[in-house]
Order: C-alpha cells, then sequence, then structure tokens
C-alpha cells in the first residue's frame, strides 16, 4: 500500500521517501513490535508510520541525521500507542456490547452515539482550527500532543530554548481555541 502512495509523490519527494523507507524500515519495525508485541498487524502500523512521515517531508529534510533518527522513533512510537489503545477501546466496546441485556442499556447506548456524534463534531472543530494555525505552531502542537515528544526534544527540534516551549504551546492552544469559537459562532448564527 505504501508503495502506492509514494508513486504519488513527486520524483524528489518519492526519491527522498524511498530512501527513509530503506534505511529506517528496520528500525520503525522494531520500534513498533516493541511497544504493539502485535505481528499480526505489524506492516500496516510500519505502513502508517511511514505514511505520516510523507506529511512531514519538508521538515524531515532540515533535520540531521540524528533529529530524522528522533523524529522518525517517536512517529512510530505515537502509531504504536495510538493503535494500543484503540485496541483497548475497542475490547471495552465488544465486551460491553456482549454483556448488554437490558433496553436501558440501549437507551444508554444511544445516549452515547449521541455524545460520539458531538464529540466527533468538536474534533471536527479543532481539528479545522488547527489546520489554518501558522506552520510553527501547527508543528509544535503536533510534536508535544501527537507525537509526545519532551519539551526539551521540542526545544531542540525548532530551535528555541527549552523553558520557551510551554509559552509557544501555550500561545497555538489559545489560538486554535479562538479559531475555533469563531467557527462555532459562525455555525450558531
Amino acid at each position: 500500500m505504501i508503495g502506492l502512495i509514494i508513486e504519488q509523490l513527486n520524483d524528489d519527494d518519492r526519491a527522498f521517501m524511498l530512501d527513509l523507507y530503506k534505511n529506517y524500515y528496520g528500525l520503525v519495525r522494531k520500534t513498533v513490535f516493541s511497544i504493539t508485541h502485535s505481528v499480526e498487524d505489524i506492516e500496516d502500523l510500519i505502513d502508517d508510520a511511514f505514511i505520516k512521515l510523507m506529511g512531514k517531508i519538508s521538515l524531515l529534510r532540515t533535520f540531521d541525521c540524528c533529529k530524522t533518527t528522533s523524529y522518525i522513533v517517536y512517529t512510530a512510537r505515537s502509531v504504536s500507542i495510538n493503535y494500543i489503545k484503540h485496541k483497548k477501546v475497542e475490547n471495552r466496546r465488544m465486551y460491553y456490547i456482549d454483556n448488554m441485556d437490558t433496553t436501558e442499556d440501549l437507551f444508554n447506548l444511544e445516549n452515547e452515539s449521541e455524545a460520539r456524534l458531538i464529540r466527533q463534531e468538536e474534533m471536527e472543530l479543532l481539528s479545522d482550527a488547527i489546520s489554518r494555525l501558522p506552520q510553527e505552531q501547527k508543528d509544535l502542537l503536533y510534536f508535544k500532543y501527537m507525537l509526545e515528544m519532551s519539551d526539551q526534544d521540542i526545544a531542540e527540534i525548532l530551535g528555541i530554548a527549552p523553558n520557551s516551549v510551554r509559552q509557544y504551546l501555550t500561545r497555538a492552544r489559545r489560538n486554535a481555541r479562538k479559531l475555533m469559537e469563531g467557527r462555532m459562532r459562525d455555525y450558531a448564527e
């Protein structure tokens, strides 16, 4: 699957991604397996990690070897952790559905679906707000919340002082919240 996606890139980016895939495949595989211990889904998770990396080609090109390796490991780790979280939710849901036996439970499930739809709308608003942020703020939020990087690691990648990371994060979150609230007002009108 990843081969089909790589083929859609321009020649420069395709060569870069193929080189990245060739050089870091083993490291990504080891990282994913050490976290998930899943042989069945390992290839899909490796593909997911490299697909995420494709969106950051321009950023990856600016890194030296050590930063590139670190970024790739963080991405593989993030994909693996998300996989585990998803599996836990899936297992809980299966257990819940297997043990449903009253109409009250069905009513609660309907309310849960409503809450899930509301949550999904909020997530779409947040995603839209983040997509409208400046690239630096998007990267900062991605590093902190998707890759779960430490302030020190973020500071190194962005070339800022480690004690400034929290301040930049606060600004990015505040800007995202303002954009979200603006969209919510637009929908309400």
